[in-house]
């Protein structure tokens, strides 16, 4: 195994290795060939075929300072996007957390609404009947939990 990253490490010095812009065509590479699955279309094979050589060659080039201002351009060219995407990763990691931790509550917790406020209430599973009172609206009820 070491001898195999020994070697891999030797291929790899004094090359530019892989950065956004050459990330960037392997997924585009990886969707047309996805389209080329779905569609059987010679054209998008021949993009994505091409946009894997673009990418690898961009990993085994060794003219550092001209794939660096390529890259450069591409990060330019795209911040507002990534921006956009940026923002909005968070706010799909939060919901799945949200409701990943909303299934684990109501494993443990009965959760219901109050009849007068509609306030969220959770209660213990297994208690059988018992009377709720409202921390809103101190309306007191019964519920069977």
């Amino acid at each position: 195994m070491n001898n195999f990253r020994y070697r891999l490490a030797r291929l790899f010095a004094g090359r530019t290795g892989v950065d956004a812009l050459g990330r960037t065509f392997t997924w585009i590479a990886l969707i047309l060939m996805l389209v080329t699955m779905i569609t059987h279309s010679n054209i998008a094979y021949l993009l994505a075929m091409a946009c894997i050589i673009y990418s690898v060659w961009r990993m085994f080039s060794k003219n550092y300072q001209k794939r660096y201002f390529e890259n450069q351009m591409f990060l330019q060219k795209t911040a507002k996007i990534r921006g956009f995407f940026m923002r909005l990763t968070p706010n799909i990691r939060n919901s799945f957390a949200k409701a990943r931790y909303e299934m684990d509550q109501r494993r443990t917790y009965k959760i219901f609404k109050c009849p007068s406020c509609k306030q969220k209430l959770r209660v213990p599973r297994g208690r059988g009947k018992i009377q709720v009172t409202c921390n809103r609206c101190r309306t007191q009820f019964i519920k069977k939990v």
